[in-house]
């Protein structure tokens, strides 16, 4: 029997290098996460309109520039990020064009003098790697380079800004993160069953942390090691209450309470120098895990990983994605690093 085909669409292209995606399905909105900002595509529009995140300075009114305060650099969470213009005043006149050459590109000017003149910019992050959205608070994580920030994002004129100050953890701050006296970037996060209660991988490591959020002040400790010695991906079963944990050729999947993990054997076959692509987990329990272009539906039971359906094959080929699905698992959406482009397709 021949495989199905299946047919994608286009949503968003020239989107430079998206890391990571989630869904926010309050504002039927796909946030994708790319190098060193935050970009949301607004489902609900013909063309699938797409704009920054953006951050405003908390001493700048809404629709309102503060002349005086031109050199006030304070995010507002403590932690500034990507370049600013605290430390130097560039021009004196805040609406003046000419600027120090700096070698930065167009973007990069508007940017600043966007900062400059009417207290916004685009919400900047330092070598992000992964994006998870928490629904019921309405607050996302990102994983930028040795700091786990939390903060969550408003609409204003249907323009997305961060709300209010974020909250970040300094991985630099704990000590079991700088046994190996390198640098620290956080690579995968999930959550678990217990509210406020994560774990997260290392870009170059194969030990698994957790981060405790329940109290006043984290804590960040070691929660176990897997095979996986580099870029493991992290995605939470709630049904199992289990941690898949997966690169291009395995899968594990690690007990919560037990800390014992445990590989699967995979029900699909894996061409030589291809490999899991992507994997991601619905809301009923069904684990799609997407294979040299093929879909596969797959139930876990038991400790064991069962193909239920062959979903069919893409006929596009993505040599770095990520992909999700929302909650009636009807609509798949995926990036593309490589290509920098965004898909969605329909089961």
């Amino acid at each position: 029997m021949a495989t199905k085909t299946i047919d994608h669409e286009i949503i968003a292209t020239n989107v430079d290098t998206p890391i990571s995606l989630q869904l926010n399905k309050e504002q039927d909105a796909l946030y994708v996460l790319t190098n060193y900002q935050l970009t949301r595509i607004d489902l609900n529009s013909k063309e699938y309109q797409k704009e920054f995140v953006y951050q405003r300075k908390r001493n700048v009114e809404e629709d309102q520039m503060d002349d005086d305060d031109d050199d006030d650099d304070d995010d507002g969470d403590g932690y500034s990020q990507g370049e600013s213009d605290g430390d130097e005043n560039r021009v004196e006149d805040p609406f003046e064009d000419s600027e120090p050459s700096t070698g930065d590109d167009e973007d990069r000017i508007i940017n600043r003098r966007n900062w400059r003149r009417y207290g916004y910019r685009i919400y900047p992050f330092d070598n992000p790697c992964s994006l998870l959205y928490l629904q019921d608070k309405n607050q996302f994580i990102v994983l930028n380079e040795g700091v786990i920030k939390f903060f969550r994002v408003q609409l204003e004129n249907n323009r997305p800004f961060a709300e209010g100050p974020s909250k970040n953890i300094f991985c630099y701050d704990f000590d079991v993160l700088k046994e190996n006296n390198r640098s620290i970037q956080p690579w995968s996060i999930t959550k678990t069953s217990q509210e406020d209660y994560f774990l997260f991988s290392l870009l170059d490591s194969s030990q698994l942390y957790s981060l405790d959020m329940t109290n006043e002040k984290a804590q960040i400790e070691k929660f176990i090691t897997t095979e996986i010695n580099s870029c493991p991906y992290l995605q939470f079963h709630r049904q199992s209450n289990q941690i898949f944990v997966y690169d291009s050729t395995q899968i594990f999947t690690v007990s919560i309470n037990e800390k014992i993990p445990m590989k699967l054997q995979l029900p699909f076959d894996i061409e030589e120098g291809k490999g899991i692509s992507s994997l991601t987990i619905g809301k009923s329990g069904f684990v799609y895990v997407l294979v040299n272009s093929n879909l596969y539906k797959c139930d876990y039971q038991q400790s064991k990983l069962s193909v239920i359906e062959d979903l069919g094959k893409l006929n596009l080929t993505m040599n770095s994605a990520q992909m999700i699905v929302d909650d009636e698992e009807k609509n798949f959406y995926a990036s593309d690093c490589e290509n920098s482009t965004v898909y969605r397709w329909k089961i």
